[in-house]
């Protein structure tokens, strides 16, 4: 059976977005205090054609707590009520913040992503999005999910042994004492199964384009129920998913982005001062099934 983490980390080599029309919509959040923890946007950035659409990391993993909350109860019974879980789902990024306040570029005039940069500072922020998170337990989730990614990245560096065991080191301290929860129980891995299976789901969708359905892995419930996920585009922003995985038939997220000009990759500092003075925009997607 195809795991979460073998499907994210293939997902590198994943087409990038095409965005559609922009509105202006609510979105799901999760709690106060998410918005009072995290006062600034992150950013991921993508080119595509003439133009590079920014998406915030941030909302990315947004995106990631809105596909969990749509899930039908079958799959998320016992979950319910685990706020670690959606804390962790919802805010798994956030060591984003600071590094993409503003987009940058390499000497080639390249945007920086997720994707291309050096894989030491993507460790880097992953560690800080474990340390930031502000319920123990969460972040030994999301250390988790990010030793995983890592093990299986062909971009990971050389001394992967450093990188758990720094990631080790920040959960100890989360916990400040108190026992770390074993990673081996059941429970444990359904819930990181759940993070990683999100996290997944939100990047396809973000993308807005199709992949192979043996790059999704199945979903399985904390009562041993499986269910396997082939999601297909059926017309403009419509993606169909099997039938009974969400709530109900239709269901509609939204995608925050920005979208500025190729052209101004040439002059940075004015790509930046765009950027800034851009106004975020909002596409839909409409999930059915």
């Amino acid at each position: 059976m195809l795991q979460a983490s073998d499907a994210f980390s293939r997902s590198e080599s994943l087409p990038t977005i095409i965005p559609t029309k922009g509105m202006v919509l609510t979105y799901l959040d999760y709690a106060n205090i998410s918005r009072v923890y995290f006062k600034e946007k992150i950013l991921i950035t993508k080119e595509f054609l003439e133009d590079i659409c920014f998406i915030s990391q941030h909302d990315h993993a947004r995106v990631s707590l809105d596909l969990f909350l749509l899930l039908n109860e079958d799959l998320t019974q016992g979950l319910e009520n685990s706020e670690e879980l959606k804390y962790a789902i919802r805010n798994h990024d956030s060591g984003w913040i600071e590094y993409d306040k503003i987009p940058k570029t390499n000497k080639d005039r390249q945007v920086y992503t997720f994707q291309n940069m050096k894989a030491s500072l993507q460790e880097e922020l992953w560690i800080k999005s474990i340390s930031n998170s502000m319920f123990p337990y969460s972040s030994l989730l999301i250390s988790e999910h990010f030793k995983i990614l890592n093990s299986k990245s062909q971009r990971a560096s050389s001394n992967s042994n450093s990188f758990t065991s720094s990631v080790d080191k920040v959960v100890k301290l989360n916990f400040g004492g108190e026992e770390i929860p074993s990673i081996d129980s059941k429970k444990f891995n359904v819930e990181l199964g759940f993070l990683q299976i999100t996290d997944l789901l939100s990047l396809i969708l973000c993308r807005e384009r199709l992949v192979s359905h043996d790059l999704i892995p199945s979903i399985k419930s904390l009562n041993d129920n499986i269910f396997n996920i082939e999601l297909d585009k059926i017309g403009e922003s419509v993606y169909k998913f099997p039938s009974g995985i969400f709530k109900t038939k239709e269901n509609l997220i939204e995608i925050p982005y920005k979208m500025l000009s190729q052209e101004l990759l040439l002059t940075p500092k004015k790509l930046k001062e765009e950027y800034r003075n851009s106004r975020v925009k909002y596409r839909q997607l409409a999930l059915v099934c």
